[in-house]
């Protein structure tokens, strides 16, 4: 496992490495087989020349990265399929090394949307643009242990990877120019504007274990729309995913125990033998495999379309937008018939394990007018998006039912709907005042949100009467939303905003902005930017920048309640998400939560000698007032919770608790090298690392407390695990080296992932295991190592048309460290191993546990 100081240097390194074996690939392009149509001409033709324009990040006008006052990297749509993965956020997390994202089993909404972050930061920290736009976000909120708990993500995997030209990563806070959410920085998705030609993509793969069997499909095709550049671009895509399973052997409890001196079935031990597991034959003997953990069943199904048409010679309309459907089918936690609370014997006598659908629902069409008036380029638009997530429960029981239990239940639907006018105008007002150059935007936006929750069916939230017994109410596996969670919630906000940018000289740039935003329930907020960039030479630059941020707490964050129920000494006993609207929590002193406000510094190093290109960009980001869910209250603890929340067992809520820095460097290094006869080698290496630590916490407030033990009142809100959530859970440390030699007719490619380590917490862990560490109180939590993954492939071209490549990922079958396990020569065994069903954890994010995967694809342009 490397150290973080090995880590430190390695980053240093890179610009040293840079000088002897460099390269990058953020504007490279795969083989020309898979260009489409003139617009991938020309951006190949930018790649080529190591000058990859970008408009993200400014209103000004384009520039290359090196350029810029702020980092910005970008990615062409065909590296990005080059990766070999299937969706969208994959791709992006095998290209960018300050983007992570991991797909998660058996945890919740991540199942259905991944959480994606920028930097070791939140998911809900990062703005993502569709065409410069901003895009609407997931429905449902991530309530599991996992990175990004408490939040909800924008789901990349809602649009198709064949629609892309390129992505634009902003590695910077960008608040003041787009709005909230934008404290790490913006993903924008630039989609195909190609008009003419099209693509035909087909992609097979395997992974090495024979299951993950995967099929992806794309067709992408543009047309001529009118006379004078107008166009129709669409993407249909599909892709199916078998799912995976990598649980250990079960080795807990499963059937009860006989009742002494057995002379037949009873109620609770309805065997006709006293022995089932030996006479019934249903499990085997020896080890065997319960729990299905792993990559979940996907069925996605996508529609996306990009428009312009020229009105005249000053006004051109547009339409994008797109339909995407996918299908999950994920899976619960196997239920043991020895566990008596979950149970129902007369169902499922040899227990269970939930199947868990779910189809998430996204679409969204943007639409407007842009064009030139008196030397200002003017741009009017609307916007509408929508996600809706619809989840069932299947092979499960309400235990509380008994034998009356439907064994399929409808769980309910959580919706978000986006309406979005956003009118922008920017002028180039040329030299003027003694500048080279003087560019000045403004413009002004309306938003409108909604968030919905509506109930399930009623026998999946129902308390039955076999609850004051011990069973437990509600569907297992995933308990449905009853009528005191429905919730219809929405807001209004307005913005304005005016951005300057200008060429002081030809080697001094100075760019500002400023955005006051007022929304309908919680106020105002003002937003800047200041940013650099100078010359020392024609070859290298400096720059820096400072922003002002803020995120608004998002309305699932709001408005979301859950309600379970428990059975404690034979009494019925709730635990509830309490939504911000709740005036007991005013009661309690818990104010609603507001925006977070980030303060964020960064400085860099450019270098652009021709064939290399090299970037080195350090930053810090403040949050203060984080928003994040309190750990469970219980109402024992604390007799003013207790008295105004009788008969609930615990609480949990929303509040601006915590105050967090992250700290990191950025370096990129690219080197592109040409040989007689047309062939190429280009050489990419770049790296990021990023460490979050929370400065610190609010106190509770008094009268949460009152009448509480010296300890519970000395308890924090926040608890230790919410916090390594926050600081541990992502790796602080990746670093990405590809290469592409083309050579004739072939195309060979080789990639080195690393991801750095991550801790998670879990009890059970014992302090002599030399990858764990204990504190004073014998809590344990331990590290899981870095690792290194591989991945090649090599691409034919069987005429300018057609390609043909064969691929493999993770090539050496290498897998993070699993929870320790007394069976895998630990001295202790973690509960979060649960019995081998999850030996790969689920409370950290790394890069995924389904080993070597194999993959072919055939790409045929026309």
């Amino acid at each position: 496992m490397a150290s973080t100081t090995t880590i430190h240097r390695a980053l240093i390194g890179v610009s040293l490495a840079a000088l002897l074996a460099p390269g990058t690939g953020w504007a490279q392009q795969a083989p020309a087989a898979e260009g489409q149509g003139a617009s991938a001409e020309a951006t190949a033709t930018e790649a080529e020349a190591g000058a990859a324009i970008t408009v993200i990040g400014s209103r000004g006008k384009p520039r290359t990265d090196v350029e810029r006052p702020v980092a910005v990297d970008v990615v062409s749509g065909a590296e990005l399929r080059a990766t070999g993965q299937v969706d969208l956020g994959q791709q992006i997390q095998f290209t960018s090394p300050s983007f992570n994202s991991t797909k998660f089993g058996i945890n919740g909404a991540t199942n259905f949307a991944d959480p994606a972050s920028l930097r070791g930061m939140s998911p809900d920290q990062v703005l993502l643009l569709v065409n410069g736009k901003r895009r609407h976000q997931f429905s449902a909120l991530n309530l599991n242990v996992a990175p990004g708990l408490g939040t909800v993500v924008s789901d990349l995997n809602a649009i198709p990877s064949g629609a892309i030209q390129r992505i634009e990563v902003l590695r910077d806070g960008a608040a003041a120019q787009y709005g909230s959410d934008a404290i790490a920085g913006v993903i924008n998705l630039t989609l195909n504007n190609a008009s003419e030609g099209g693509t035909v993509n087909v992609t097979t793969g395997l992974n090495k274990e024979g299951d993950g069997f995967t099929v992806r499909t794309m067709l992408n095709q543009g047309f001529k729309l009118g006379g004078n550049g107008g166009f129709i671009n669409y993407t249909l895509e599909y892709f199916s995913t078998e799912g995976t399973n990598r649980s250990d052997p079960y080795d807990g409890v499963l059937y009860p125990a006989a009742p002494a001196n057995y002379t037949g079935p009873t109620a609770n031990f309805p065997y006709t033998t006293a022995n089932p597991r030996a006479d019934r034959g249903v499990y085997p003997q020896g080890a065997f495999v319960v729990g299905n953990y792993g990559q979940n069943q996907n069925r996605t199904y996508q529609a996306f379309l990009n428009s312009e048409l020229p009105l005249s010679d000053a006004v051109t309309a547009y339409l994008f937008g797109g339909y995407s459907r996918k299908d999950i089918r994920a899976f619960g936690f196997f239920r043991a018939p020895a566990t008596f609370a979950n149970s129902n014997l007369t169902i499922y006598p040899d227990g269970y394990v939930p199947i868990l659908p779910g189809r998430s629902i996204d679409w969204s069409v943007n639409g407007g007018f842009k064009g030139e008036l008196a030397g200002w380029d003017l741009d009017l638009s609307y916007g509408v998006g929508h996600n809706h997530l619809d989840q069932w429960a299947n092979n499960t029981v309400n235990a509380s039912l008994g034998a009356a239990s439907p064994t399929s239940f409808y769980i309910g639907r959580s919706a978000f709907t986006q309406h979005v006018v956003e009118f922008t105008g920017s002028k180039d007002f040329g030299s003027v005042l003694g500048m080279d150059s003087l560019n000045v935007a403004m413009g002004a936006q309306w938003r409108r949100d909604n968030f919905q929750v509506d109930r399930g069916d009623p026998a999946s939230y129902a308390i039955g009467p076999l609850t004051a017994s011990g069973k437990t109410p509600a569907t297992n596996g995933r308990p449905g939303y009853a009528p005191q969670d429905e919730n219809d919630l929405s807001r209004r906000n307005i913005g304005a905003f005016i951005d300057v940018e200008a060429d002081i000289t030809p080697k001094l740039l100075i760019a500002a902005a400023l955005r006051y935003e007022n929304y309908s329930d919680f106020g105002g907020n003002l937003s800047g930017k200041f940013a650099g960039r100078f010359k020392l030479s024609e070859q290298i630059g400096l720059r820096a920048s400072y922003n002002r941020g803020f995120r608004a707490p998002s309305l699932a964050q709001l408005g979301n309640r859950v309600n379970t129920s428990t059975v404690q000494n034979g009494l019925i006993l709730q635990t509830q998400q309490i939504s911000s609207d709740n005036p007991r929590l005013a009661q309690l002193g818990i104010p609603a939560p507001k925006a977070e406000i980030s303060n964020s510094f960064a400085a860099g190093l450019t270098g652009d000698f021709d064939r290399l290109t090299v970037t080195i960009d350090a930053f810090q980001i403040n949050i203060k007032d984080r928003i994040a869910i309190t750990d469970g209250i219980l109402t024992a603890s604390y007799p003013a919770v207790a008295a105004l929340f009788p008969g609930v067992r615990e609480i949990r809520f929303f509040t601006n608790q915590v105050d967090t820095r992250t700290r990191g460097i950025d370096v990129v290094a690219t080197y592109k090298i040409p040989f007689d006869n047309g062939n190429k080698l280009s050489l990419t290496l770049a790296g990021t690392h990023a460490e979050t630590k929370v400065l610190r916490q609010r106190a509770t407030p008094a009268a949460l407390i009152a009448g509480a033990t010296a300890a519970n009142q000395a308890a924090p809100l926040i608890g230790l695990t919410a916090i390594e959530l926050i600081e541990v859970a992502q790796p602080r440390s990746k670093i990405l080296f590809s290469s592409n030699f083309d050579v004739g007719k072939l195309t060979l490619g080789a990639r080195a992932s690393y991801f750095g380590s991550v801790k998670a917490f879990s009890t059970g862990l014992n302090a002599a295991d030399s990858n764990v560490k204990c504190d004073a109180n014998n809590r344990c939590v331990q590290t899981f190592g870095g690792k290194t993954l591989f991945d090649m492939n090599v691409t034919y071209r069987v005429s300018d048309r057609l390609s043909l490549t064969a691929g493999g990922n993770n090539i050496f079958d290498t897998y993070p460290d699993k929870w320790n396990a007394r069976r895998n020569g630990f001295t202790g065994e973690a509960a979060s191993y649960s019995n081998g069903q999850t030996p790969y954890t689920r409370n950290a994010g790394q890069f995924g546990f389904n080993g070597a995967y194999y993959y072919l694809t055939a790409n045929l342009t026309f």
